[in-house]
């Protein structure tokens, strides 16, 4: 087997992200911290600002009209949810070995636009080749099309891939079109795998 290039999920595998403890991040204790998770991180506003069909403007003005009763919850949470975000404990150590080893690193992530703000605050973004955001290709993992836009745009096989991410449907999507794939857990639980298949 031969990988040479490397595609990393971001959010649970570069960057820790837990819902209910963005909005408690931002909002302290609340007593409506779940009702605010659901207006936000669990509606449709929130995966159209990922797959770039909505602006943010547009989001919390339609998750304000779905839930009048936290409009000032829910701008103060899309205002400042990004400024908590933190690395996932080990990865930047991970990524940084893997460059030196001389993996091609590629980010593939479920993202919007704002990750162009917060992703500046974070060092292992700068050691990756290249970086391709869902709201940017209008799509969304693990819709298929979105690894064959990636392969396509870095005329790269899927045979010389390896991709990483949490989420087991996102693995499958990639595993649908050739890529080799794990699902992350931990920093801990990755490294002997990745011994593993690069041993092989």
């Amino acid at each position: 087997m031969m990988i040479d290039h490397i595609i990393l999920d971001m959010g649970n595998v570069l960057l820790a992200f837990d819902p209910v403890q963005s909005v408690r991040d931002v909002l302290g204790d609340h007593p409506c911290i779940r009702q605010v998770v659901d207006a936000t991180t669990r509606s449709p506003e929130w995966k159209a600002l990922d797959q770039g069909v909505i602006s943010e403007d547009q989001a919390v003005a339609s998750m304000i009209h779905n839930a009048p009763s936290l409009q000032g919850e829910i701008r103060r949470f899309m205002e400042h949810w990004d400024e908590y975000l933190q690395p996932v404990p080990g990865m930047e150590q991970v990524v940084t070995e893997l460059k030196h080893a001389g993996y091609s690193l590629h980010l593939l992530s479920n993202a919007g636009l704002r990750f162009h703000r917060y992703s500046l605050r974070f060092p292992v973004f700068s050691m990756l080749d290249t970086i391709h955001i869902s709201a940017e290709m209008k799509l969304l993992k693990p819709d298929r099309q979105i690894y064959q836009k990636l392969l396509q745009e870095l005329a790269l096989t899927p045979e010389t891939c390896l991709f990483i991410d949490d989420i087991e449907e996102n693995v499958s999507g990639a595993q649908a079109v050739g890529i080799h794939s794990i699902r992350f857990v931990s920093c801990e639980d990755l490294r002997p795998k990745l011994a593993a298949l690069f041993h092989d």
